[in-house]
């Protein structure tokens, strides 16, 4: 190997580039100081490279040196050196360099390449000296991980190692144990600061859109803070739009040392005004999708982060990604059952338009009541209130609480009055009847009489006016049976006593065209008419109390979650009475949760004040309360609950807001 003029070069071509650096080999076989110029790239190995030009190569012939053991090449004002997966490996100041992993030269950095020594040294001009002393490094963030050379390392690196370690399995264990964005993001910002003392601020960013970050479209700021505590505005937050660009849209981990002498980032507004000297930021990513990014810079030590915390940093974003998925799926699943439910009520109320709005209305009132109880008066209420979850399962609870009656027929579920239309349509039929078999009766037998002679034409006169006067008074009393029934086919909202002339109907007898004694009213129509309380007969009542049976059967098929196990038991029971005397299960005092004791309110309020009713008038709110009032001092329900619905007015809109 011939020196050159220079340097001593490998190959017998000068090469007409400029020769910007060179290595220093040290070993015992050449003469102290030897050198090799560097070009742009050059392949360090024990033979010959045919396939490349002299010059881009450099010969080391040591038998502990692999065939194509490293290379160095050129990148703007830097030069970097990369182990070509060699057998011995190739170290740089001490440091084994992980195979395929580019590492940046410094001016007098020692290369190791098995048992050969080299030693670097830089030619630039001062200014671009200047800017290779700043370390900046950006690597692939979705290829990125640590790499450690236990056979090589010392103990100090393991320990270090060791600890990293450590760090990154308490926040993988802190991280997954979280289950809301708020608390995720206020944790990430205690660990940030734990795990990088030099760190000043830090701050999260996200991506509106799923994974996938649009031109021209910026991240979104969600928290700022600074090391002590201090709360920044996220909105304030401003960032390197290059840093932006690396990070999120070339899926890059940055680490820039001494900020503001690296040309990449010195001339941008956002750095210079905040004084960043030191600065790491890596994308939040998971398989392709970018979630967003978390920024650490600090203002006071240009040199205050390395490799080693990058490395930390880019693990921890790892984990905050899988946390951030997962928060995204949970919110997507909850969104799916939101609109299932939604959508199962929606069904349910169109087969009865007259009661749309019910479910929801009642899930509103019974939120609003579950909310209330932690400002309420009595100590036992304010200890059992409700947490974020026992209010969704409450919500979902008085949604669903009615689903049952989709399995009731439709004639009984929109029965408006005691009577359906039909019998009383049948029943005005009768009566028409009934007046044309009395005019039949009356005028046939004047005419019988007639014929046969028995009435002389001023007695057949009378007679016709005789039958006229009684044909309408009869006329006026069938009106006035008919009259009393419409008035009893009207149901009440509180029991009431049968109405005494229906007993005299019922009695009535007409002698009709082949029955000579038929009556105007059956057994069950009188039955019907004399219902105290609704219009529901004991039959239908039966098939719509079956709902809540039939609700419960459909509810406890959901695969529901531990957070909405509840449900189907808080919906079953929202007819029981404290005294025992609800339904379908007959249960009592303690038998009945709390959930269900505010469904039972809500449901109650709402169907005695629904103005959608068309068998009864919408009840004022004054008198609602009143008839609640007393329910409960009937002992039928919570007394307690009932007087927080009132303190809360439960039933306006937003009333826990």
């Amino acid at each position: 190997m011939e020196p050159t003029p220079a340097f001593a070069a490998t190959g017998s071509a000068a090469s007409s580039d400029p020769v910007r650096a060179y290595v220093e080999w040290m070993g015992a076989a050449e003469p102290a100081g030897a050198v090799f110029a560097l070009h742009d790239e050059a392949v360090l190995g024990r033979d010959r490279q045919d396939a490349l030009a002299s010059n881009r190569y450099i010969c080391i012939p040591e038998p502990t040196i692999s065939r194509r053991h490293a290379r160095i090449r050129r990148r703007g004002a830097q030069y970097f050196v990369e182990d070509l997966h060699s057998r011995n490996g190739t170290f740089v100041c001490g440091e084994r360099l992980a195979p395929g992993a580019w590492h940046v030269l410094r001016d007098g950095d020692e290369l190791a390449l098995a048992s050969a020594q080299l030693i670097f040294h830089s030619l630039m001009l001062p200014e671009q000296a200047n800017a290779a002393t700043v370390i900046t490094r950006s690597v692939d963030a979705t290829r990125f991980a640590p790499v450690v050379d236990a056979a090589h390392a010392e103990r100090t690196d393991l320990e270090k190692t060791v600890h990293r370690l450590h760090a990154m399995a308490q926040v993988s264990i802190a991280l997954g144990a979280v289950t809301d964005q708020a608390t995720l993001i206020e944790k990430l910002m205690n660990f940030i600061f734990d795990l990088f003392p030099p760190a000043e601020r830090a701050f999260i960013m996200l991506c509106d859109s799923d994974g996938e970050l649009r031109p021209g479209e910026a991240p979104r700021p969600v928290a700022a803070r600074r090391r002590g505590g201090g709360v920044e505005d996220p909105a304030q937050v401003r960032i390197s739009r290059t840093i932006v660009d690396q990070v999120l849209v070339k899926k890059r981990a940055i680490l820039s040392v001494d900020t503001l002498a690296d040309r990449n980032y010195a001339a941008h507004e956002s750095i210079v005004s905040q004084a960043i000297l030191s600065v790491m930021c890596v994308p939040l990513i998971l398989g392709e999708d970018v979630l967003g990014l978390i920024q650490v810079d600090t203002s006071s030590d240009p040199h205050a982060f390395q490799e080693a915390d990058l490395e930390i940093l880019s693990g921890v974003c790892a984990e905050t990604a899988v946390a951030l998925k997962n928060f995204q799926l949970y919110s997507d699943i909850k969104g799916l059952l939101d609109g299932f439910v939604c959508a199962s009520v929606q069904a349910i109320e169109e087969r009865d338009p007259v009661t749309a709005g019910h479910s929801f209305r009642v899930a509103d009132y019974a939120e609003n009541l579950a909310m209330a109880m932690a400002r309420a008066d009595d100590a036992t209420l304010r200890r059992a209130a409700f947490s974020p979850a026992q209010l969704q399962e409450i919500r979902y609870a008085a949604l669903l609480h009615d689903f049952g009656k989709v399995g009731v027929r439709e004639h009984v579920l929109r029965k408006e009055k005691k009577l359906h239309h039909a019998d009383m349509r049948l029943l005005e039929q009768r009566f028409r009847y009934a007046h044309a078999c009395l005019e039949r009766h009356a005028w046939r037998g004047l005419a019988r009489r007639h014929l046969e002679g028995e009435l002389g034409m001023a007695a057949f006169r009378r007679e016709c006016e005789r039958i006229e006067h009684e044909l309408r008074e009869e006329r006026m009393r069938l009106d006035a049976f008919f009259a009393t029934i419409v008035r009893a086919n009207e149901p009440s909202v509180s029991h009431s006593n049968p109405l005494p002339e229906l007993e005299a109907i019922r009695h009535h007898a007409c002698a009709g065209h082949e029955d000579p004694d038929f009556r105007l009213l059956s057994d069950d129509e009188f039955g019907a008419l004399s219902i105290g309380k609704g219009c529901l007969t004991p039959d239908e009542r039966r098939q719509i109390e079956a709902h809540v049976a039939d609700s419960y059967s459909f509810l406890i098929l959901i695969p529901w979650t531990r957070e909405l196990a509840g449900v189907p038991a808080i919906a079953h029971g929202h007819h029981e009475k404290l005294d025992g005397s609800g339904y379908p299960m007959g249960l009592k005092g303690a038998e009945i949760s709390l959930q269900t004791r505010i469904l039972t309110i809500s449901d109650i309020f709402d169907a005695l004040t629904a103005r959608d009713r068309p068998y009864k008038e919408a009840v004022p709110v004054e008198r609602a309360l009143d008839l609640i009032g007393e329910e409960c001092r009937a002992g039928h329900l919570d007394a307690r609950l009932f007087k927080v619905f009132v303190e809360a007015k439960g039933w306006e809109a937003r009333a826990h807001a």
